[in-house]
């Protein structure tokens, strides 16, 4: 199923918070049933396959868009509020042209990573406005239940997808 960021989200701006971490990722309808559920999910930007995921949740009604595609959007694109960093995250960002001023926050609920920094920095001319939802969609495969995969299978499916396509943000 392919979703459009644009029609699934809406940003919302955290006065306060310093920009450019200042954003959060809200859902723009209520849950629904055909994004719950373990599956796997093919992010992109624009034409840029950046990066597949596996969603297997551990409760009913869990949906992936919330628990973790808005997660994808906001450390990829270096705009959530909740983006932390690690040691090598803040390599990174001491490297990158656009975000070496960036909060650096060292506790929070979205790790980055230098993947993620670094084609944050690359796109940065497009990050920095709040209008970029409309260049990114996901892929979504909702897993079959007939499949009765267990969690450990789905995250090994996902890692052979990963090493085949080798997506831009993955690692």
């Amino acid at each position: 199923m392919l979703l459009n960021a644009e029609e699934h989200f809406q940003l919302n701006v955290d006065l306060q918070q310093t920009f450019p971490l200042n954003l959060s990722f809200e859902l723009s309808d209520y849950l629904r049933p055909e994004f719950q559920g373990p599956g796997i999910y093919f992010m992109y930007y624009k034409t840029e396959l950046i990066y597949i995921g596996f969603f297997y949740p551990s409760q009913k009604n869990r949906d992936v868009r919330k628990e973790r595609m808005n997660k994808e959007l906001a450390g990829i694109t270096m705009r959530g509020k909740q983006v932390t960093m690690n040691a090598t995250s803040n390599r990174a960002l001491d490297k990158s042209v656009h975000l070496q001023n960036i909060p650096r926050r060292p506790q929070g609920d979205f790790l980055t990573s230098p993947k993620r920094v670094r084609f944050a920095d690359k796109n940065w001319g497009e990050f920095q406005h709040d209008n970029f939802l409309k260049d990114f969609s996901f892929y979504w495969f909702k897993e079959d239940k007939k499949l009765g995969r267990t969690k450990d299978e789905l995250k090994a499916v996902t890692k052979q997808l990963i090493n085949f396509y080798k997506p831009t943000c993955n690692g």
